[in-house]
């Protein structure tokens, strides 16, 4: 029984990104104590990271490659483009950066009327043939999810204004902020902050309470966060004190 369990909060896990003890407990029909005896297990087991009320995926020392962090929450990455897709307006030139939401983003923009600017390969393509015109930085390939990155790509950047900038997270942290696993992704990220009129962060339910290893920026940067559902509560909450602007279905 105990397995079958194990197997039911991860399967919650994989599909909301994040689990609560009250939740698990009415869903199993079991008492919130053996909720958490079951995830203090799975956690000492390396399978998800306990924190208060619950529990989400455990902390990577490295991101994953692009492949394997599409096949998580593909449902929650496609909603958060849909809401996004609804700020633009014909003539826009954006920039995009790379990404599993940025590209599920992407996806919803094909035979638009804006200029694209991306590092990434994967969205280049899927867009290079329906809008009247998509730029490619310069950088170095990184193949793990076919990003060009570097001190080129920085510069580039640099040389432009743009209407938006679309950037994807590796996480955020109620304490240290939105948080990247790579510098190549803060650094850009943070160029892109002076670069554009308005600054869209993507990021689904999934990246919430989720820390990686470099601070990005912190809570209060004014930007306008995309979800595919509302933060969890203190997040909103310290996202109220500050100019954030938060969407979602």
């Amino acid at each position: 029984m105990a397995e079958h369990r194990y197997e039911e909060v991860l399967r919650h896990l994989r599909s909301e990104g994040r689990v609560a003890v009250t939740t698990l407990a009415a869903g199993l029909s079991v008492s919130e104590e053996t909720v958490r005896r079951d995830l203090a297990e799975l956690e000492r087991r390396g399978l998800l990271r306990r924190v208060h009320g619950g529990a989400v995926p455990p902390r990577l020392d490295q991101e994953q490659p692009l492949i394997e962090r599409g096949k998580h929450n593909m449902r929650g990455k496609a909603k958060a483009g849909e809401v996004a897709q609804t700020l633009l307006s014909d003539g826009m030139s954006i920039f995009i950066d790379t990404g599993t939401t940025t590209l599920a983003f992407a996806r919803q923009i094909i035979g638009k009327n804006i200029t694209v600017t991306t590092n990434s390969l994967d969205i280049a393509l899927l867009l290079g043939q329906s809008l009247p015109r998509v730029n490619l930085t310069p950088g170095t390939l990184r193949t793990k999810d076919n990003a060009l990155v570097g001190y080129e790509t920085i510069a580039y950047v640099g040389r432009y204004f743009y209407d938006m900038a679309f950037m994807g997270i590796g996480g955020c942290d109620i304490a240290l902020g939105w948080m990247d696993y790579e510098e190549h992704e803060s650094t850009l990220r943070q160029a892109l902050r002076g670069r554009a009129r308005r600054r869209v962060m993507l990021a689904d339910f999934g990246k919430f309470d989720r820390q990686a290893y470099l601070k990005t920026f912190g809570l209060e940067e004014p930007l306008t966060l995309v979800c595919d559902r509302p933060p969890p509560l203190r997040f909103q909450q310290e996202f109220a004190q500050h100019e954030v602007d938060i969407l979602h279905p």
